[in-house]
């Protein structure tokens, strides 16, 4: 495969995950949310590995495992802080084994982040939280070139604002 082929196919694998994303947020319960952006992380996973990406493709490995183990936990009220306290270990430590240098913290601190404010179940601070977290993705994603990837966490990023603006909103009425 040629390398123009190889950066091809990733790109349009990012695209298509950021086109399953978009359909992620149409959903309505946590379980079927979880399972599309399960299908959308394979997808940004094969993308970064077309791209030569390793921390990001290793790292939305553990990304899947934490969308699975999430889509099992019941919804007690608990937090679910043991379980994302591990894989956001396990974020760090597959983080650190694919190290490409410095931007690598990026995506390691920003998905181990994202792991944690996850478990909280507490929808705006995850959408506060995704204006950190996708903004240290984007960077990753531009300096990878990962044109769907960049889309992306945009997309995020605006998503969560509008989000934090419109429920705030909604809270100042009630």
């Amino acid at each position: 495969m040629t390398p123009q082929t190889q950066q091809l196919i990733g790109q349009a694998l990012g695209i298509l995950a950021t086109v399953i994303t978009v359909i992620s947020y149409q959903m309505n319960t946590k379980r079927s949310l979880l399972l599309v952006q399960t299908a959308a992380t394979a997808c940004t996973c094969l993308a970064y590995l077309f791209l030569d990406a390793a921390s990001g493709f290793t790292l939305n490995i553990v990304c899947i495992i934490r969308n699975i183990v999430f889509y099992f936990q019941k919804d007690t009220g608990k937090v679910h802080t043991i379980s994302a306290l591990v894989l956001a270990a396990a974020m760090v430590t597959v983080g650190a084994l694919s190290w490409q240098g410095p931007i690598s913290l990026l995506i390691i601190a920003a998905l181990a982040a994202n792991t944690i404010f996850m478990s909280f179940g507490n929808p705006q601070l995850l959408r506060q939280s995704v204006l950190g977290t996708s903004s240290m993705i984007l960077l990753y994603n531009i300096f990878v070139f990962s044109i769907g990837g960049i889309a992306n966490e945009g997309l995020s990023i605006i998503s969560s604002a509008v989000g934090i603006v419109r429920f705030r909103k909604e809270n100042a009425k009630n």
